[in-house]
């Protein structure tokens, strides 16, 4: 806009024309920067697919590794709950319920 301001009725055409310029201009760089701001938007909203496909690639590659890993501690730990651990769950529930089993 014109510093000085003008009433509308004293406004030339060419006046008019001038702040219809600026206008446009204030209007164009803020489109620019929301363009700007939607495309780095965009960018981010890929980062969670892209770890997505990722860790399904993984998943795939690895897949037979984990699965061996996961048996072998559930293995482990079902070995460790048959063993003497038992034992000592069967004491810790005799503690809290005195007297045996209900009928």
């Amino acid at each position: 806009m014109p510093k000085k301001k003008k009433e509308e009725s004293t406004l030339t055409t060419e006046d008019k024309l001038d702040i219809i310029v600026e206008f446009l201009r204030r209007m164009d760089k803020r489109d620019r920067l929301r363009t700007w701001g939607g495309f780095f938007k965009g960018m981010i909203s890929l980062i969670p697919i892209i770890v997505m496909l990722g860790s399904i690639w993984y998943v795939y590659e690895h897949g037979e590794e984990l699965l061996q890993k996961i048996t072998q501690q559930a293995a482990k730990e079902a070995a460790a709950m048959t063993s003497d651990s038992a034992g000592d769950i069967m004491k810790q529930i005799e503690l809290v319920f005195p007297g045996g089993t209900q009928r």
